[in-house]
């Protein structure tokens, strides 16, 4: 911990002037944070009314929508920002992120105008429409989201956990309206109104901070690369040595983040938005309604707590980098315990018994899942370019973290339908 403060310190003493250094607050990168994911936390319930049939009845689109969704949302992501990598060192980041937001807008624009739009006697089109946009605003996403680290990287501690903060505070903050409308209407159209209003507006803010970051003194200090001794004479680091360089000494924190967003998505949402109060068929028996179950103990409680654990990191610091690995192996805990709870997908039997019926044992562990989820990703976020000293290194190094955090998306995604194989007996 005494080491992480005094690298804040270091940076702090860099910087030209207090005053330059209070103009430049975190907020400015917990608002590119909450830009990144506020989207992809929108409700999807329009997109699954308007593929189904006019009578209601669920097609092959609508059923298979969600698969579709997960996988056009998350590859294009995840392979965008192995682009960014290999073009991160050749032109100004915050171009690139400006230009992902107005991509970002665009999709958003289209996706209102669907709402007003009757789908009904083209749903196929309608279908392979929403997948493209999809495809796109998550390409866009993960640039900008991999550009947002690369960026933040050689700046000081807490400015690099302000964009984890941000994101994780979206989750928070949507899951809040999610019930607020739920509770205010059931008019689907006005949901998706609302939340696609409220993204609308919070790309626009984003857009227009940018703008103000890039003329800070703050940002001037360390987000503007310098040449490095090696290039007086024109000549630049090769990418590749530069990746060999950050995986030199990263690479366990890259494994790390990986390993982290595995557990974390292996489990949340396609395992726990599933465990319930009561087992098929008999009386839900909680303090929250069985209505809000899954809105409050689920979602809520765990974008809440991973919130914390996000702000926890700005002041404690612990374990270092050299033994952060030891609470993300024993978060592999999850992925015994939620399966063994009281997990009933929905439309599956399960095949073997439930071992762990308590809800309030469920209610603790979604609390420390979520406070472990956001702590150590803000930690391993902001250890693995501090390993390093040049501040090319360094933003190389926070690029490929992104890139790891996304893979561990991807692959925890992709293997919490394992899960559901295993447990209904169809593995």
């Amino acid at each position: 911990m005494s080491e992480s403060n005094k690298d804040d310190d270091i940076h702090s003493k860099n910087v030209s002037s207090e005053e330059s250094q209070r103009s430049q607050s975190p907020e400015t990168l917990v608002e590119s944070g909450v830009s990144t994911k506020h989207l992809d936390a929108t409700d999807s319930d329009e997109e699954d009314v308007k593929l189904r049939e006019e009578s209601g009845h669920a097609n092959w689109f609508a059923s298979n929508f969600q698969n579709a969704m997960t996988i056009c949302a998350q590859i294009p992501s995840l392979g965008f920002s192995v682009l960014n990598i290999f073009i991160a060192l050749k032109g100004d980041l915050t171009r690139r992120m400006g230009l992902c937001l107005l991509i970002v807008q665009s999709m958003v624009f289209v996706t209102v105008l669907f709402i007003y739009i009757d789908t009904s006697s083209w749903i196929p089109v309608f279908f392979i429409v929403t997948l493209i946009s999809i495809i796109v605003l998550n390409a866009a996403n993960g640039l900008f989201q991999n550009s947002l680290f690369g960026l933040a990287s050689p700046f000081p501690f807490k400015y690099t956990n302000a964009v984890i903060i941000g994101q994780n505070f979206c989750g928070t903050a949507v899951t809040a309206l999610a019930m607020l409308t739920k509770a205010a209407s059931d008019d689907i159209q006005m949901r998706a109104n609302l939340f696609f209003g409220l993204s609308s507006v919070a790309v626009i803010i984003c857009y227009i901070l940018l703008k103000v970051l890039k003329k800070l003194n703050f940002y001037r200090k360390f987000g503007e690369l310098k040449p490095s001794l090696n290039s007086v004479e024109g000549e630049e680091t090769s990418t590749w040595s530069n990746i060999r360089e950050a995986f030199s000494k990263s690479k366990m924190q890259f494994l790390n983040i990986f390993l982290l967003f595995f557990v974390t998505l292996a489990l949340f949402p396609n395992v726990c938005m599933y465990v319930t109060d009561a087992k098929k068929g008999e009386k839900h028996d909680f303090v929250v309604s069985e209505k809000y179950f899954m809105d409050v103990v689920v979602f809520l409680n765990f974008n809440l707590f991973a919130f914390i654990g996000s702000l926890m990191a700005n002041w404690v610091r612990f374990p270092g980098p050299n033994t952060i690995w030891i609470p993300v192996v024993a978060r592999f805990w999850f992925m015994f315990y939620f399966p063994a709870a009281n997990y009933n997908p929905m439309d599956f039997a399960r095949a073997y018994p439930v071992l762990f019926g308590s809800t309030w044992l469920f209610v603790f562990n979604i609390c420390i899942f979520a406070l472990t989820s956001g702590y150590l990703s803000s930690l391993i976020m902001m250890y693995a370019p501090r390993s390093h000293e040049d501040p090319k290194i360094q933003r190389m190094a926070g690029m490929i973290a992104s890139f790891s955090l996304i893979l561990g998306i991807v692959v925890g995604l992709s293997f919490s339908w394992q899960i559901r194989l295993f447990i209904t007996g169809y593995a």
